[in-house]
């Protein structure tokens, strides 16, 4: 019997360790289901300071954002890691996006080409501006020159726009900017054409050799890109954890820690550009106020961005656009040749009325002098008007702003002067003319002002969400204390 029981007993003994076993892999297997990471595997691009490899560690302003990245990201399980310390043209880095040898990449431009093959978060990290490195002390002499030969990176997205800055010029393609530097260090090129977050580090970096030459150049930015096949979910994920960066201003602190602020922005800060069109928009004390102003400022912020605002005079607001300088422009109506670079939302900012403005004591017949070649009708140079206007047989002369023709309509060197019907009130009234004056309607009908965007890929998206957000701020007491607060009626 007691050797029964002895059997029984170690027979107990087995049965609980193995019990005990089993609850042992359950709960390891629970463990690595929990903590089980999702990895985008990634490289880093022949591209300072973007990336840079220092004692076999990848560094740079990048590498930055992808740490910051990955803290947010811990929380959803996923991070993002290099699959090499090896350095990658733009080519080879699109080539591994497209044939997924990598998942994810931070900080690549978009085309129409890489749109239709990557998939990509909309909202960017960073705008920046194309930009010509020449050697230092040579920006006349370049600029004088018969024909430039320019230095270019193959696949990079600044390559094509080259033709809009020299007229007359010859390219040379190199993998990366590193070489290119080479080459013009050798003087075998005249210039770099590359963006601002290259070449200002290359002059920051080396202030006594190189220098920018000063033009006006095309705005773009740069994305976090995937793999067309990384599912939506992960996008999402790394979306969620880049608006966390922004809202924490860490890409800002990123780009004053490489002391780059002079050559690029943070991918929530958009640029608007204006003309003086009060109530809608005005300078007032250094600052830019109006309705439509205030408008922008609150709908871009529902939607977790960031606005600055430049005025100009509208013919070169227009061509700035046309250029791609800025995000957008408003409040514009929309016309032919307009159509072609700018991007209209579905929901208008505000409307208008356009008027002819007269002094009251040339009321009589006053249609009857419209209708005259000896009367005079000024008008803003630059402004779109109603082509009712146009179709008036009066005299009309470009003038250079609303001040400028309510004063001659004053001293009667005009008959009278076309514009917005709330901007001439305006006007008028900062003038002390407002008891002088009436007005006639050009035509009865409101008239859609727009902040219309750039006509590119960035442009349409913004486009969108901005009218869907107007849409709905529209219908709140904040949209209507705004209007009240400018004096205009809904």
């Amino acid at each position: 019997m007691k050797w029964r029981y002895d059997e029984l007993n170690q027979f107990y003994v087995r049965r609980l360790m193995m019990q005990t076993i089993s609850l042992f892999t359950i709960a390891a297997l629970f463990l690595s289901t929990t903590t089980f990471s999702t990895v985008l595997y990634t490289f880093a691009q022949s591209a300072e300071p973007k990336y840079t490899v220092e004692n076999g560690k990848i560094t740079g302003l990048c590498n930055d954002i992808i740490d910051g990245l990955n803290k947010e990201l811990a929380k959803s399980g996923i991070s993002i890691s290099y699959k090499s310390n090896e350095l990658k043209t733009d080519s080879e880095i699109f080539d591994s996006l497209k044939s997924g040898e990598m998942q994810v990449f931070v900080g690549f431009g978009v085309n129409d080409e890489r749109y239709k093959e990557l998939k990509y978060i909309f909202m960017p990290l960073y705008s920046i501006k194309e930009s010509i490195l020449v050697r230092k002390g040579e920006s006349k002499a370049v600029m004088a020159k018969n024909s430039v030969t320019v230095g270019t990176i193959r696949a990079s997205l600044s390559s094509n726009d080259v033709n809009q800055v020299f007229k007359k010029h010859t390219t040379k393609e190199f993998r990366n900017i590193a070489e290119a530097i080479e080459a013009l260090d050798a003087k075998k090129i005249d210039a770099v054409f590359y963006p601002s977050i290259s070449v200002g580090f290359y002059t920051l970096k080396f202030p006594e050799k190189y220098e920018i030459l000063n033009i006006e150049a095309k705005k773009y930015y740069h994305y976090i890109v995937f793999n067309k096949h990384v599912p939506e979910n992960i996008v999402h994920a790394v979306e969620q954890a880049l608006r966390s960066m922004f809202t924490q201003r860490l890409i800002d602190k990123i780009i004053s820690k490489y002391k780059m602020q002079s050559y690029m922005l943070s991918g929530d800060i958009l640029e608007f550009v204006t003309i003086e069109w009060p109530p809608y928009e005005f300078s007032q004390s250094g600052k830019i106020a109006g309705s439509d102003v205030e408008v922008i400022t609150e709908v871009f912020k529902k939607l977790g961005y960031r606005t600055s605002f430049y005025i100009e005079l509208p013919s070169r607001a227009i061509q700035r656009m046309k250029s791609e300088i800025y995000d957008g422009v408003f409040s514009v109506w929309n016309g032919d040749e307009r159509d072609n670079f700018l991007l209209y939302p579905d929901e208008p900012i505000s409307y208008t009325k356009e008027v002819l403005w007269y002094i009251k004591s040339n009321s009589k017949n006053l249609q009857d002098t419209l209708n005259s070649s000896d009367t005079i009708c000024g008008y803003v140079n630059g402004y779109a008007y109603d082509d009712k206007f146009w179709q008036l047989k009066c005299t009309k002369i470009p003038l250079e702003s609303d001040e400028v023709g309510f004063n001659l309509l004053r001293v009667r060197r005009i008959d009278a002067f076309a514009t917005a019907y709330e901007t001439g009130k305006f006007v008028a009234k900062e003038l002390g003319m407002l008891n002088e004056v009436s007005f006639a309607y050009i035509s009865e009908q409101k008239r859609p002002q727009h902040l219309a965007f750039a006509n590119n890929i960035y442009g349409s998206y913004l486009a969108r969400i901005f009218s869907q957000e107007l849409t709905k701020f529209k219908m709140t007491y904040r949209y209507e204390d705004i209007l009240s607060k400018y004096g205009i009626g809904l």
